[in-house]
């Protein structure tokens, strides 16, 4: 009996440590975080790009667009493409700036073409919540101005502080990296920080030496005297397509405008001859009358467009 309980008493010595080991692993458990219950940081997913595609076909009535590439109907190819960045600034509803229109003359100079300004505001502003027409006014006065001030050659008018940058240029001072004084141009932004973008005609061309031609008004001075040839190869690159950029300001970068999307209109035909015919194949006068035929259709291309953005925008 002794033997049965000395073995029963080391059977139960037994069992109990293993019940006390075991139960450490069992309290364990319970005091133990599964994985899934283990803080996860929250992953944000950013919206993707938009892009939005439109072709349609219109009656050719233009004697001018016939003679370039005869055929009744024009076919017309109007795509917009924003980058996620523009989206989600948009979704703040934040205020836009419309940059006048601006519109090429015979003389290939630059102009604001104020007519069509008001058109492509209003087919804008029912997506696009945009600052008043004094602001666009304004602003393209400042940008003109701030050309000015940066003192380029063969300008058309005499401003005092050029004598002064004329005295730092011989002193190795002056070095002009962009063709705007971007000082006055902070200045105008940080005046106006209610509006966080812009939205004007190619942002290539605004930050080109093509706006040495341009002018206050169709009825004032050229910033600058540059022959023909010049004003030619400068604002060739931009025509016979009508294209708008959304941008903003860069800052100190690289460019003066950084574009974070755009919309373009092409007329097919026209596209297609200017690549089997070679690019020198138009005169550029002909491509300006182009882009003023182009531009009322990209106006109506802009009113398919805003209907068809993203929901999370409007």
């Amino acid at each position: 009996m002794m033997g049965c309980f000395r073995i029963t008493g080391r059977l139960c010595l037994v069992v109990a440590m293993a019940m006390m080991t075991s139960s450490c692993s069992i309290f364990d458990w319970f005091d133990s975080k599964p994985e899934a219950s283990k803080s996860v940081k929250p992953v944000v997913e950013k919206p993707s790009g938009w892009t939005f595609f439109h072709q349609w076909s219109v009656e050719n009535v233009n004697p001018s667009m016939q003679s370039l590439v005869p055929g009744e109907s024009m076919t017309l190819t109007g795509q917009c493409s924003f980058s996620a960045e523009m989206l989600e600034l948009l979704e703040a509803k934040p205020k836009g700036l419309l940059v006048p229109v601006i519109k090429v003359t015979r003389d290939l100079t630059l102009a604001p073409d104020l007519e069509n300004s008001a058109r492509l505001y209003k087919a804008l502003r029912s997506e696009f919540p945009l600052g008043g027409v004094g602001d666009s006014l304004t602003f393209y006065q400042t940008l003109l101005s701030s050309i000015e001030h940066t003192c380029p050659a063969n300008m058309t008018r005499d401003i005092d502080s050029c004598q002064f940058k004329k005295w730092m240029s011989f002193a190795g001072l002056n070095d002009e990296s962009s063709i705007y004084d971007e000082h006055r141009l902070k200045r105008w932004f940080k005046s106006h920080s209610s509006l966080k973008y812009m939205i004007m005609g190619s942002s290539d061309l605004f930050n080109s030496d093509a706006l040495l031609s341009a002018r206050y008004s169709a009825n004032s001075r050229v910033i600058t005297e540059q022959p023909m040839s010049v004003r030619d190869k400068s604002i060739r690159p931009y025509l016979g397509k009508v294209r708008f950029d959304w941008v903003v300001p860069a800052n100190g970068g690289k460019t003066t405008f950084n574009s974070l999307g755009s919309c373009t209109l092409n007329w097919k035909e026209l596209e297609e001859k200017r690549r089997l015919n070679g690019p020198g194949w138009m005169e550029t006068t002909s491509l300006a009358e182009v882009n003023k035929v182009l531009l009322l259709y990209f106006i109506e291309l802009m009113s398919e467009a805003t209907k068809a953005m993203p929901e999370h925008t409007r």
